[in-house]
């Protein structure tokens, strides 16, 4: 076992159920593969920290995660979200890794296709002098949580989803006087929005986002 453990929240890469709020451009199977190529990029960099972290992913959805282990590396820890809403899940799944033995764990969602190992990594380190880094997104939530204790009031936002996410957390932690560094600051991608600052802000020629996106959502670039 590492010392470190990433773990990894995602859906299911069912159309019906992944990237809604994309609906209006995009139909619910190309949702699917968006969340295939998300996927298909995250995956491998997350693979980078072998040796140094374990990786779990932790899934949630209608189907059956050994569908797609033909994507999913072998050397994944495959378990299923519990809790009845995001907060309560990420909670139960932070709690039950350092509970384990685990020294340090990084929580992030998959929709970040900015996302590179050394990101993570530099976000394993600020856990060496603080017991919770923050990794703030574009929209005022954040794209990554770790500990090296285990903080459940951090969990404790009344609302996700929305652009205080970040404000709220951080205010919970300083009423507690828990200290926490700000990992580096990336954008998720959860609406129509979010795909046209990707595609011309950060275009990434090698990725599997990019190269989807590139065929199935034109955009403007004057």
């Amino acid at each position: 076992m590492a010392k470190d453990a990433l773990i990894i929240f995602s859906r299911l890469p069912v159309g019906r159920e992944t990237k809604t709020r994309l609906s209006p451009i995009l139909s619910k199977e190309q949702r699917s593969e968006l969340h295939l190529a998300m996927w298909r990029d995250l995956f491998p960099e997350a693979q980078k920290l072998n040796g140094t972290a374990d990786v779990f992913l932790y899934w949630t959805g209608s189907g059956d995660i050994t569908d797609y282990r033909q994507i999913v590396p072998e050397s994944f820890i495959l378990r299923e979200q519990r809790g009845e809403n995001l907060g309560v899940k990420m909670s139960n799944a932070m709690r039950e890794i350092l509970a384990s033995g685990y020294g340090k764990a990084i929580l992030i969602g998959s929709d970040i296709p900015s996302l590179r190992a050394v990101n993570l990594q530099r976000a394993f380190r600020l856990l060496d002098d603080v017991p919770v880094v923050l990794g703030p997104s574009a929209d005022g939530g954040y794209w990554l949580i770790g500990m090296s204790e285990f903080v459940p009031e951090a969990f404790s936002v009344k609302s996700w989803g929305h652009s205080d996410v970040l404000t709220a957390t951080t205010q919970t932690l300083n009423s507690l006087g828990i200290r926490y560094k700000f990992a580096d600051t990336l954008q998720d991608m959860d609406t129509p929005e979010d795909v046209r600052d990707f595609m011309l802000k950060r275009p990434d020629y090698h990725s599997e986002v990019y190269k989807f996106l590139s065929l199935n959502v034109p955009v403007n670039r004057k």
